[in-house]
């Protein structure tokens, strides 16, 4: 063989590699990327409380043999998360309700679909100054997270203690209606409702009567869930409840990706219930 023709092979040999390697580039960016035969599939999470859970699914999917592997990929707002995951910075996102999601979808046309359940986390009423719901008086701030969906269903908590009662057409949350302030047709003691950004409402407690607080807030404050003035029964077998379900999510494209379906069965394991129910401080109850 000539010179010629060895210069003409390798340039066909490198030409060829540098397609293949954009090929694989293509086919894994939609499932996660893959190196030395695993496959890392990233994960949006908001809170810090939830990754425990998935060392134990890192754990689950080892010892079942699969190649899967989940990278956690901590976000400051579900907001933020669900962008990552519609640009495909994440391949899935586990940091939402069914409620949060489904207004997210609603309002930015996000093709998201729920892989799998995992969890309810209760929203309380919490107080560094009142021991009972009862002790409220007039005038007195309560606390509410301050986005939509969160917010409403705090309201929904405020009726449920009594404290005031809401339009019952504007309490619909299954079906993306929820309530805010504009709804109450009853507040008997004109307690001041103050909007606030949920990852600040316990550490203000001080400066308001009261709070309502997700339960992973909670214990990411270093709080109890017991610490509650006022607590709804968050059973997830009641319809009251499905909204506020915590879900794992994908792009609707990837809906049925083998990777991610593995990575469910190694969440839904007897090993992350039990987790759930001793370890996570009653911040996460699971569903499944």
């Amino acid at each position: 063989m000539n010179t010629e023709h060895r210069i003409r092979r390798k340039a066909i040999a490198a030409i060829l590699a540098v397609v293949s390697a954009a090929g694989l580039a293509v086919s894994t960016s939609a499932c996660g990327s893959s190196s030395a035969g695993t496959t890392t599939v990233k994960v949006a999470l908001t809170t810090a409380t939830d990754e425990p859970l998935w060392k134990l699914v890192n754990q689950n999917l080892e010892k079942s043999g699969s190649k899967v592997r989940v990278k956690t990929v901590a976000m400051k707002s579900a907001v933020l998360g669900n962008q990552a995951l519609a640009s495909g910075d994440v391949d899935l996102s586990a940091q939402q309700h069914y409620a949060f999601l489904n207004g997210e979808i609603k309002s930015k046309k996000y093709k998201f679909t729920v892989i799998g359940e995992s969890y309810i986390s209760p929203l309380n009423i919490y107080s560094n100054s009142i021991k009972k719901i009862s002790q409220l008086k007039k005038d007195d701030k309560v606390l509410i997270p301050n986005d939509v969906t969160n917010g409403g269903r705090a309201l929904i908590v405020l009726q449920e203690a009594g404290v005031i009662k809401i339009a019952p057409k504007k309490n619909d949350p299954a079906n993306g209606v929820y309530p805010a302030q504009e709804d109450i047709i009853s507040n008997p003691k004109n307690i001041q409702i103050v909007p606030t950004d949920r990852n600040l409402i316990m550490s203000s407690l001080d400066d308001a009567a009261a709070g309502i607080a997700n339960a992973n807030a909670v214990v990411d404050y270093g709080k109890s869930i017991s610490d509650a003035i006022f607590a709804v029964n968050p059973d997830p077998k009641k319809s009251i409840n499905k909204p506020w379900i915590n879900v794992i999510v994908a792009r609707t494209a990837d809906k049925d990706n083998a990777n991610y379906k593995a990575i469910l069965k190694a969440y839904q394991q007897a090993n992350v219930r039990s987790y759930m129910k001793k370890d996570s401080k009653g911040a996460e109850i699971p569903v499944w």
